[in-house]
């Protein structure tokens, strides 16, 4: 098996290690909000291109058959997307209020506000380092009780 080979099939891999996920979210809370029907077309697409070239261009049929099954993950993911699409009107009814039309909660997971959750806990823990750093100089700072000759004012 060359290395060309090797990389394919971990790719294929990959792919069904992507795509499963998003199917059983899915289906256990039967929406399918955050997901484009668009992506998972350009999944199907690239499955089927990649998979003509090994089966017809290459002759590689396990490559092949693994793109033909990673086809088949993403129709049946965008067919998932279709079904659990909630209407418009639906989703207006649910969200209380004027909001943004695709707001960040509605995506499968928390990871934005898990990273923005992080980002202000370390902007504080950098403004805290830096204040204590500014008070700590300041109370070390030697005092100067005479001003310096060149400004001193001018008698006249």
């Amino acid at each position: 098996m060359s290395l060309i080979s090797i990389a394919s099939s971990f790719a294929i891999v990959l792919g069904f290690a992507g795509t499963l996920p998003h199917i059983r979210t899915m289906v256990r809370s039967k929406s399918s909000n955050g997901q484009s029907p668009a992506g998972w077309m350009i999944g199907i697409t690239v499955n089927v291109m990649t998979g003509y070239v090994n089966l017809a261009g290459v002759g590689a049929v396990m490559l092949g058959v693994g793109n033909v099954l990673a086809g088949t993950f993403s129709t049946i993911a965008l067919a998932c997307v279709v079904r659990y699409r909630r209407p418009a009107a639906e989703a207006a009814a649910v969200a209380p209020g004027p909001g943004p039309l695709a707001t960040v909660h509605e995506l499968p997971t928390s990871e934005f506000h898990a990273i923005k959750t992080l980002i202000d806990e370390e902007h504080a823990r950098r403004e805290a380092f830096r204040v204590e750093l500014a008070a700590e100089e300041l109370e070390h700072a030697p005092v100067h009780d005479a001003i310096p000759a060149e400004l001193a004012p001018v008698a006249a």
